[in-house]
């Protein structure tokens, strides 16, 4: 594969990071038929891309063969954002492929210093659901999918545009990325209907931006306590007890849908 530099490698802290890795092994329970994962919002700014970002990054680091697919053709600002460059000559990603003016070995590359994939757009296309309805967007899925022991896919929020509906039919399983205190239930049980029609299993439930003041009190105040050893040397001594996770599982229709208890730290 041609290689790609990320120039700006996201740097969570470290609650934030604690809350991705958890989701990164939660990942791993949900079935080894699982391998294709979308990860949506349901409105703009909820922070799904930095989620499915960190959440690729993370399963490289622990040694899986993951591909990252941005397939948001219509606003992705990822390639901007992380200061994606490649040793080839000219960048060429998914709309060239879907296009047909490349293959999917043209557009996948190398990333993160690990034989690692990313596939980025690298243009904004107006209407890409024509692209993505064609047999050319199957083909790449299956390529991928023999190729790579995880696809994390981005896709456009799912109450703005079709596109995350259509590629959601292509997944085997999607997480939904929800901003705390600022998407109501209704919209949130909108998405998952839209994921049933297409028969996406919802895998869990992200909820995103939540005030990290509250986790860092528990963290100061409960998981450690102090004591002092014979020298007279204040020390933390780790206490019983666990953070809530990252993602939890989903409902199973939307009428169950109530606030996801899932929490993730405040990102951008």
């Amino acid at each position: 594969m041609k290689q790609i530099t990320i120039g700006n490698m996201p740097r969570p802290d470290y609650f934030v990071q604690s809350e991705i890795d958890r989701l990164r092994v939660n990942v791993g329970f949900v079935g080894a038929e699982k391998k294709i994962i979308m990860i949506t919002s349901s409105e703009p700014n909820e922070g799904k891309s930095y989620i499915s970002f960190n959440l690729w990054n993370e399963l490289a680091k622990a040694g899986k063969r993951v591909c990252f697919l941005d397939a948001d053709m219509r606003k992705s600002n990822l390639r901007n954002t992380l200061r994606l460059k490649t040793d080839s000559e000219e960048f060429i990603g998914l709309s060239h492929y879907l296009a047909g003016y490349a293959e999917a070995e043209d557009v996948t590359y190398a990333a993160a210093e690990r034989e690692n994939g990313y596939i980025s757009p690298t243009a904004t296309l107006i209407n890409p659901s024509l692209l993505l309805e064609g047999g050319r967007f199957d083909a790449l899925m299956e390529k991928l999918r023999q190729s790579f022991e995880y696809v994390i896919v981005d896709t456009p929020p799912l109450g703005i545009v079709s596109d995350g509906q259509m590629i959601a039919s292509r997944c085997d399983g999607c997480i939904l990325v929800v901003r705390a205190h600022g998407t109501s239930r209704d919209i949130v049980r909108s998405s998952i209907l839209q994921l049933q029609k297409v028969e996406c299993p919802v895998l869990g439930v992200v909820l995103n931006r939540v005030d990290n003041k509250l986790r860092k009190g528990y963290y100061a105040n409960k998981y450690y306590s102090k004591k002092t050893d014979s020298s007279g040397t204040a020390q933390r001594t780790p206490q019983a007890g666990t953070q809530t996770g990252a993602a939890q599982s989903a409902p199973q229709s939307a009428e169950e849908a109530p606030a996801p208890a899932a929490a993730e730290e405040e990102t951008v």
